[in-house]
């Protein structure tokens, strides 16, 4: 099976799974994925951990527990919550949007991530959870249609204007965190240097536009490990290994 394939059954799930709450209350999950209970185990994902440890200028250690286990994920496995779990990359990825390489400069998010997190500490409110698209997305499957949907079409505008992932590319400082918590991954794309032809495919293939042949800190950051290089590598000499991003053979 292709992993892409498989990533959009994950995607799927993950979409359902979401909406559960809605008809059924007797669930193991209860919220979204932003904060949820799962089994009994608090879950928060750590940039909205830690906008609200600035905002509230306060360490709740209960608050910075939750968003421990979504941070060892993010450590080990890197930005996959952007191309397995999140529903904005779900509708990006959907649209017939071509993937236009323009405005590259792939440590904006990080520039974006500092704004967020300064505004927090000094507004004393949570920005990006007030503000964000990825999460107003969410509220919008699941309360209804309503101011949310401003942000979600110029999200969507801008993805016809410049490109199928611009704001992942260049603006989400979710995206941004876990690219950090993710740089030095332990499950990563290895490529075996005797099956490379420097064909190029996987890099035009990424719409993420990160390329698996580099080492880079901005293609570390942006790589969301989706597989779609893995998927088109006509020599198979890509793969996902734990061996990390340091392997270079």
């Amino acid at each position: 099976m292709k992993i892409k394939i498989f990533r959009r059954l994950i995607q799927i799930i993950a979409l359902i799974i979401l909406l559960l709450p809605i008809w059924f209350t007797d669930l193991i999950w209860y919220g979204t994925y932003i904060s949820a209970e799962l089994a009994g185990v608090d879950l928060t994902d750590p940039l909205t951990a830690l906008e609200i440890t600035l905002a509230s200028k306060t360490i709740w250690m209960p608050l910075i527990t939750s968003a421990l286990p979504l941070t060892i994920v993010a450590i080990i496995f890197g930005r996959i919550f952007c191309s397995y779990i999140c529903p904005l990359n779900f509708l990006l990825e959907i649209l017939p949007v071509k993937r236009k390489k323009i405005l590259q400069t792939r440590i904006l998010p990080l520039v974006s991530l500092g704004i967020v997190l300064v505004l927090s500490l000094i507004l004393s409110v949570p920005i990006f959870n007030t503000a964000s698209p990825v999460f107003a997305f969410m509220r919008m499957m699941i309360f209804g249609v309503g101011v949310e949907i401003i942000l979600l079409a110029l999200v969507i505008g801008a993805a016809f204007i410049w490109g199928q992932k611009i704001w992942c590319r260049t603006l989400c400082p979710l995206g941004a965190i876990y690219g950090l918590l993710g740089v030095k991954r332990r499950f990563a794309v290895t490529v075996d240097k005797n099956k490379c032809i420097n064909c190029e495919r996987c890099e035009k293939i990424c719409s993420m536009g990160t390329s698996p042949l580099k080492k880079s800190f901005e293609d570390a950051l942006t790589c969301t490990n989706c597989g779609d290089c893995v998927d088109i590598c006509p020599k198979k000499a890509l793969n996902f290994t734990f061996n990390g991003l340091n392997d270079k053979r």
